[in-house]
């Protein structure tokens, strides 16, 4: 699955995207109150491997193992 995803300057940790200011574990990507188009271009979609946040990917893994991906033809 590919997720919006947003890298921390100071650590290189790969974070998931939740919204326009916070990560899916609570780092907060954004401290400002206006969003520009250069913040818009820091994020970046990769596929679950390519996250290296170990509380993004056990809150990923956790909701995608209750919900498997089924394809509708």
């Amino acid at each position: 699955m590919i997720f919006p995803t947003v890298n921390c300057k100071e650590t290189g940790i790969r974070h998931v995207v939740k919204d326009r200011n916070t990560c899916i574990c609570g780092f907060r990507y954004h401290v400002f109150s206006t969003f520009t188009k250069n913040d818009f271009k820091k994020i970046q979609f990769k596929k679950v491997d390519n996250v290296t946040c170990p509380k993004c990917k056990a809150i990923i893994s956790a909701h995608h193992s209750n919900f498997p991906a089924h394809r509708f033809y």
